[in-house]
């Protein structure tokens, strides 16, 4: 109980961290295109690894494996798509918005673990049916009959990555010790990212001194700590639990594109946003409750 306890305050605090970090990027994507911010972003993670990476090389003596690397870089891959989508779309969507229609991973993640054998459960499908009417509120303008912005369909996109990385990440840590997974990733999201951004995009050094605050807080704090956070809770907590109080990220979202960036939605988005956020507890109660009450016939 004390170690999940300790996972869950380490989980939470990332729900912080990455739910702040909206505002960032939205504010970021004003000077540096998608794949320079996030180039930026993941070398100052894995840079802010390497001192960790050397203490835990010397103290526990395990260098990392090419199985280790391997499964990094796939992890690493993953989040570069999952990144990608949300830096593209939100500049226009708006961090509150972001925050909420990325949530949707955690409603997505019972149900895309079905397909490696975990049981979906009737509150995911209560979840999913909920999850309709509150990307519909989000989603289109209250004038409009059926309109699907860009940048609303890259974050739905997103969410269903998101919650490919969570599925991965739960199984990957069972067998890499976190400090290695989330290094390697890192690096790979570098040097994916700054590939992409020299063939594709044009790097001006006053625009990146613009972006300088943007990057520093998405790649120190949601890059080097957020996702080493993440790790290190997942390993300590059960994946429902894990995926519950990450979605508060949703809400971080709101509080931080109101109080840095002035947002406001009109009052069909927070209906939205309540209502998407009864569908990511919907989605994990059943996996919540029923282990305890397997517990209690023990």
């Amino acid at each position: 109980m004390k170690n999940e306890l300790r996972s869950a305050l380490i989980l939470f605090l990332t729900a912080a961290i990455w739910g702040f970090a909206m505002a960032f990027q939205r504010e970021g994507s004003r000077y540096l295109s998608p794949f320079t911010f996030n180039a930026c972003r993941f070398t100052l993670g894995a840079l802010a690894l390497l001192p960790l990476m050397r203490r835990d090389s010397k103290k526990n003596r395990s260098p990392m494996t090419r199985r280790d690397a391997f499964l990094g870089a796939a992890l690493g891959l993953v989040l570069v798509l999952a990144s990608l989508l949300q830096q593209m779309a939100v500049g226009e969507s708006g961090a509150g918005k972001a925050g909420f229609l990325t949530a949707l991973y955690v409603v997505l993640v019972p149900v895309l673990g079905e397909l490696i054998g975990k049981k979906t459960r009737l509150f995911t499908w209560l979840a999913l049916i909920l999850a309709v009417p509150a990307l519909y509120l989000l989603c289109v303008p209250a004038e409009e009959i059926f309109t699907l912005a860009a940048s609303d369909l890259m974050l739905i996109l997103g969410s269903v990555v998101w919650a490919l990385h969570i599925l991965f990440t739960d199984h990957f840590v069972r067998t890499v010790r976190p400090l290695k997974l989330c290094a390697m990733q890192f690096a790979c999201g570098a040097a994916v990212n700054w590939a992409f951004a020299l063939i594709f995009e044009a790097i001006s050094p006053e625009n990146l001194m613009r972006a300088l605050i943007p990057v520093m807080y998405c790649g120190l704090l949601s890059t080097g700590v957020g996702y080493l956070c993440q790790t290190i809770g997942q390993r300590g907590c059960r994946p429902a639990f894990a995926a519950l109080i990450l979605s508060l990220e949703s809400v971080f979202c709101v509080i931080a594109g109101a109080l840095m960036l002035g947002e406001r939605m009109e009052a069909r988005g927070y209906i939205g946003c309540a209502l998407m956020l009864l569908a990511v507890v919907l989605a994990q109660a059943g996996d919540l409750l029923v282990p305890a009450k397997e517990e209690s016939h023990v």
